[in-house]
Formats: C-alpha cells, sequence, structure tokens
C-alpha cells in the first residue's frame, strides 16, 4: 500500500513515497514548472514511480500541498468580480479598516481595491445589529444590478451586505435573483464563507475566495485529469491552511483556505518530530528556495490562528499561524545605494535560478553563497541530477559582491549567509520575545533545502540549546502531507446579547452539524470525527478577542471554566486582567479531526561506511578540512563533532564547530550547541 504526498514549491517539486508494507520511506524532487504548476506534480509522481517501481493500484493515498491559490492573488492574475451590497456601503473594500502598511506615512499609496468601483453596486434594504430587517430588500434594484453587472462582463458576483452573519436571508435572496438571470452567472454569499462580524474582514474574504476559486477549479481540474491518466484510481487530498486535508471539492469551494497549504505540511511535520524527541516547544523553519516560512509548535500543538494577510490584504480564515520572510536559498544578495549588503526579498525562483544553475542566472544568491563556502557540493546536487558551475559562480560574485565590499570571496559568501540568517533571526524574536517568551524555551526543527544549512547558526544566535534536523528535511514539506489529520473548521458569530449557556449550547449544535456534513461529504463516518470547540471573547468595549476552548458539555460549569481560561489568557498575553468586567462571546468556532495513521518507517541501524572524505569548508573566518558524511548511512546513536557536513539527496547539513550532532532514536539529527 503506497501512500504518495507531493508539495509544490516555487523552485522544486517535492514527493515522498511512503511504502507501509516494508516500512520505508523514498523521496525525490521535481523542478517546478510554472506556471502549469500541475505538470511539475504529475512530472514528480512519474519520476518517484519510475524510481520505486510501484504499480499503480499500489497507490492507496494521494495528498497534495498547492500555491496556486496565493500565487493568483500576488501576481494579481485574478477574474473580473462584481459586487452587490447594501447602499453606502459599496466602498468598504477601498475604505478598509484601521489598519495601514506605515501608520505614519502620508504618501502611503494603498493598492488598488479588487473590485473596481463600476463594479461595486449597493442596493436599497437593510438588517439592524440583531439581523431584523429595516427595510426591505428592493428586488427590482436587484434585478437592475445584476443587469449591469452581467452586461460589464464580470464573471461571479459576491453578495456581502450588512449583519448577514446575523440573518442571511437578504443575502440568499439577492442570490436567487442571480440565478434567476438568464447570464447564469457564479455568486457567492459572505454569509456561507465567512460568518462573522466586521463587513470588512468579511466582504474582502468574501471576495478573495471567489477571485482564487477560478484558478483553483482549474488547476485541480487539470491534475485530476493528469492522475487519472496514470490510472491512479484514487482521491487527491488536498492541504488546507488550518494544517489539515480536504478533498478538492471542498478546496475549490472554499479555495481561500488553500493560501497556506504547503507551509501548513511543514508545520504539521515539525510537530511530528517535535513530539517524536519527546519535547513540548519547537520553532520550525521552512527555508526553501524563494522564502522561508517560520512556524511554532507549543505544548506539543501547532499555534493557528484565524487570521492571515497576503500581498497586504487580510485574510480571515482559520490557518496556522506561518510567519513568512524573503530569504530563502534563491534569494538574491545584492547592495543597496549606500553600498549595504542585502538579501531578498526578490528571488531567482526555479527560472533562471540561482547563478551555480547555469539556467542564465546572474544575480548572486544565498544558495551560490553556499556553494562558495564549501557547503554544498557542486558534483551531489539534487542526488547528483545537477552539475553546479562553480567557476561561473564564483566570477559572478567577485564582480557583483565581494569586489564591491573590498572582502574576499568567501568572507563574502559568508555575509551574505549572515545577513539571511539575521533576517531569520529577527523573525524568530517576533513570534517569542515581542510575545513575553523566550527563544531559549525552544528548540529550532530546520527543514526545507537550504535550512539544515543555516539552521545551527541561527539557533545559536537566538539562546537555543539545540537544533534538529529531520529526516529527508529537503522533502519534509511532503512527508507532512501524509501525516495531516483529516480538519474541517467552521464558525459562526454569536448570536445572542449576553453570554448564556442556552442560546451557546443551541448554536454549537447548529454549527456542530454543519460540520459533520462536511465530513459525511468527504465519506468520512462522523463517529470517527472528534470533535473541539472554542469560542471568541472579549472583554465588553474591547475590539480583539481571545480564542479559549470550551469543554462538552456547555453547561454554567464549562462556561465558567472558558471565561476563567479568558482571564488567564488575557493576563499572560497583555499582563493584566479584570475577572470583575463583563465578558462578551463574539465569535464561536467548531473543529473535527479524523487522525491520519503515523508513518512507521525504520531507522535501524546500518552497516554502511558513513564516511564521503573531506573538502575545504569555509567556518569561523578560515578554510578547514572537513569531514563529510553520508547522512542517510548514520545509525541511531552515532555521535558527530564539529565541523563536519552531512550529505543526502534534496539537502546539506552542517555541524558547526564546537558542536554536536547526534543521530536520535527517531532517525533526526540534534545539533548540540555548546558555549
Amino acid at each position: 500500500m503506497i501512500r504518495l504526498g507531493v508539495d509544490t514549491g516555487g523552485t522544486f517539486t517535492d514527493v515522498v513515497c511512503y511504502d507501509r508494507e516494508s516500512g520505508t520511506v523514498r523521496v525525490t524532487k521535481s523542478p517546478s514548472t510554472p506556471p502549469r504548476f500541475d505538470e511539475g506534480v504529475l512530472n514528480g509522481i512519474d519520476k518517484i514511480r519510475d524510481i520505486v517501481g510501484f504499480d499503480p493500484g499500489d497507490v492507496s493515498y494521494l495528498s497534495h500541498g498547492t500555491t496556486v491559490g496565493t500565487n493568483a492573488v500576488l501576481e494579481n492574475d485574478l477574474p473580473d468580480i462584481g459586487l452587490i451590497t447594501n447602499d453606502g456601503l459599496r466602498d468598504v473594500l477601498e475604505i478598509g479598516d484601521q489598519t495601514r502598511p506605515a501608520l505614519y506615512d502620508l504618501q502611503v499609496e494603498k493598492p488598488p481595491s479588487l473590485v473596481p468601483r463600476r463594479l461595486r453596486r449597493g442596493v436599497p434594504g437593510r438588517l439592524d445589529s440583531r439581523g431584523n430587517e429595516v427595510d426591505p430588500l428592493d428586488e427590482a434594484a436587484v434585478r437592475a444590478e445584476v443587469d449591469h453587472l452581467v452586461d460589464e462582463g464580470v464573471e461571479s458576483i459576491v453578495v456581502s451586505m450588512l449583519f448577514s452573519y446575523l440573518n442571511e436571508r437578504h443575502e440568499r435572496r439577492v442570490g436567487e435573483l442571480i440565478e434567476a438571470h438568464d447570464a447564469d452567472v457564479a455568486w457567492t454569499r459572505s454569509s456561507a464563507v465567512h460568518p462573522e462580524s466586521r463587513e470588512y474582514d468579511r466582504t474582502i474574504t468574501t471576495v478573495l475566495n471567489e477571485a482564487v476559486k477560478t484558478t483553483v477549479e482549474e488547476y485541480f481540474t487539470r491534475l485530476d485529469a493528469g492522475i487519472a491518466e496514470r490510472d491512479l484510481d484514487v482521491p487527491l487530498n488536498v492541504m488546507h491552511s488550518g494544517g489539515g486535508i480536504f478533498s478538492t471539492d471542498q478546496a475549490i469551494k472554499h479555495a481561500i483556505r488553500t493560501v497556506v497549504s504547503g507551509p501548513s505540511a511543514g508545520a504539521t511535520a515539525a510537530r511530528e518530530v517535535t513530539r517524536a524527541e519527546g519535547l513540548e516547544n519547537a520553532i520550525g523553519i521552512d527555508m526553501g528556495g524563494t522564502s522561508a516560512d517560520v512556524s511554532i509548535v507549543r505544548d506539543g500543538e501547532i499555534v493557528r490562528s484565524t487570521e492571515g494577510e497576503i500581498n497586504d490584504l487580510p485574510v480571515k480564515t482559520p490557518m496556522v499561524e506561518i510567519n513568512t520572510v524573503g530569504a530563502g536559498g534563491g534569494s538574491i544578495a545584492w547592495l543597496d545605494e549606500g553600498g549595504a549588503l542585502r538579501v531578498g526579498p526578490e528571488s531567482a525562483g526555479a527560472d533562471p535560478g540561482p547563478v551555480c544553475y547555469g539556467n542564465g542566472g546572474e544575480r548572486p544568491t544565498v544558495t551560490d553563497a553556499n556553494l562558495l563556502l564549501g557547503r554544498i557540493n557542486p558534483s551531489y546536487f539534487l542526488d547528483g541530477e545537477m552539475d553546479l558551475a562553480v567557476e561561473r559562480t564564483r566570477d559572478r560574485f567577485t564582480t557583483a559582491i565581494a569586489d564591491p565590499l573590498d572582502l574576499s570571496v568567501e568572507a563574502a559568501a559568508q555575509s551574505v549567509v549572515d545577513v539571511a540568517n539575521a533576517s531569520l533571526a529577527r523573525e524568530i524574536r517576533r513570534v517569542t520575545v515581542e510575545r513575553g517568551q523566550s527563544p531559549g524555551e525552544f528548540v529550532l526543527v530546520a527543514f526545507g533545502g537550504a535550512g539544515p544549512l543555516q539552521a545551527p547558526a541561527i539557533a545559536a544566535d537566538m539562546d537555543m540549546d539545540a537544533a534538529i534536523i529531520p529526516q529527508n528535511p529537503g522533502v519534509f514539506s511532503a512527508r507532512g502531507l501524509l501525516l495531516a489529520d483529516v480538519r474541517i473548521d467552521e464558525s459562526q458569530a454569536y448570536h445572542a446579547e449576553t453570554l448564556a449557556v442556552g442560546p451557546l449550547a443551541r448554536q454549537f449544535d447548529d454549527l456542530e452539524a454543519t460540520l459533520l456534513d462536511r465530513f459525511a461529504d468527504q465519506a468520512v463516518d462522523p463517529d470517527e470525527v472528534m470533535l473541539s470547540r472554542h469560542v471568541d471573547m472579549r472583554y465588553e468595549g474591547q475590539s480583539y478577542e481571545i480564542a479559549v476552548p470550551v469543554d462538552p458539555p456547555v453547561d454554567e460549569a464549562s462556561v465558567e471554566t472558558a471565561v476563567e481560561r479568558f482571564h488567564e489568557e488575557h493576563a499572560r498575553l497583555y499582563g493584566h486582567a479584570r475577572r470583575g468586567e463583563p465578558v462578551a462571546a463574539v465569535t464561536l468556532r467548531a473543529s473535527g479531526e479524523v487522525e491520519t495513521p503515523p508513518l512507521a518507517d525504520r531507522t535501524d541501524d546500518t552497516e554502511a561506511d558513513p564516511s564521503k572524505g573531506t573538502r575545504e569548508v569555509y567556518f569561523d573566518d578560515e578554510i578547514h578540512d572537513t569531514a563529510v558524511y553520508d547522512r542517510t548511512a548514520l545509525s541511531p546513536g552515532r555521535t558527530i563533532e564539529g565541523p563536519a557536513v552531512l550529505e543526502e539527496p534534496g539537502s546539506t547539513s552542517l555541524v558547526p564547530s564546537g558542536t554536536i550532532a547526534t543521530v536520535t532514536d527517531s532517525g533526526n539529527v540534534r545539533v548540540e550547541l555548546t558555549d
């Protein structure tokens, strides 16, 4: 029984193949193929099939992490969308909220609205803040505005009206009138996509969902066809932003929930490593070709959020808390007008890629720097599939970086690596120190093609005790795709005016019924689903909320416990709590999970000689004759003193001077940082 995980990155598409019978894991990489990323996915499946030699009928599971929705927003490759809302509210997308990218910059220019004003239409009809009808919906006006939008050539219409999260009747009626139109135009309503308060957040999230839906649907249609052509008779599971998997039908309907699909898979795999090593807290760094993603595991669980951002636009959807830094292996090193060295955020990407790829790249990158430092074996890159152009890289690096800075090539390359590391360290401080936690309470789990090269230096800068390099770090996110649980999240604004047991219990029951219906749509037995409940609370008058768990059943005791948890979490986050102040419930959240079996891959002792000789590597401002090892031949319990280099297909790990690396019982490499 073969399980396949395929993760698409900006530079490479990673594939993990797990044979449940033998417990073996095989991995490979294939170049990504923008803009038709599905071709790279299918190429990767073909490649791993040739390597392993399995029959299509042996494949029992296929899961995928994708970036197509994210790319559509970043590249502004979006269809023409219309918006129907209340009279006086058509400019909500332009006005936004009080959030500003630069609070004190009077010259800052906001990006143009995703829906131009001529396609934003207001109609009479109004609900009050309790969901009661104040003015009836003007259906003649709705028909006229639908005619206008159809004449303008919109591909879809978003319906977002005031207080629809309390009463969706007006939005539903507008949808019925759209469906009755001869043009048969697509539509969606905010009360179905994001039934929560705050009209801007609800409207922009619904618009983004509809904007990427077409791209996501076309992508999965092509991918499903390619999978069928290969006689793989298994459903395609899709990683969503919340750190779980759902079906392609769910991915199309809730397209906005795929925006951090791949990074969420990496966070899932980082949680597995954290637990396997008997740890509670970890910082995951997924450093790939174009960027690095930082995730958090606290108390053995992935830290999640209910909001994020893409292209400076808020996205209100359940997601793993991912912080992205423009510092990947392909990030370009450059000198600013003052002569200071910078790294990123621009990346060489998959095409042309770093200079050393020999595909026409002219601007030095972090990967080029590591090659010149001797840390990357030019004859073993991608398991020897790509020979790197060392001399061409040295020439370009000398001209662009070393000579202008009056440094040797090695010193300039080290400076590039240091700047990239500083960017990642800064992000770690932001998610730890700025939240009142010490980085020393965490270990660093580093993966991605470039992560293990940078991990020890970053961990040392953060005063962490250790960095952990998992098995197959270059395709680690693809491994996470095989570990992710089936997970679905639902939310709904709380309807009652006060925090009372009766309304809370009834609304949670309704929310969970909706949740279980979605599982049934995926042919999942509702009895297998593990349910959890959370409620967003705040002190009356506050404009922000804190999500706290609610224990079943919902009764006086569980509500009192939830309120006390809110006070405690408020004190932890902000340093104070006001137990005498009234507490309000704002949003109810229900989540369901069905566990996926873990990978029982072998970590047996090996009799192969792991030594690969030595080579010159730049450490501590000088060149050292450094031992090189085959990572795949290192048995559990093996200890290696730095400096050393560990090579494996898809990634290279560093063991710097003064550190000790140990292969754990789980097959991971733990690099202990000594004083």
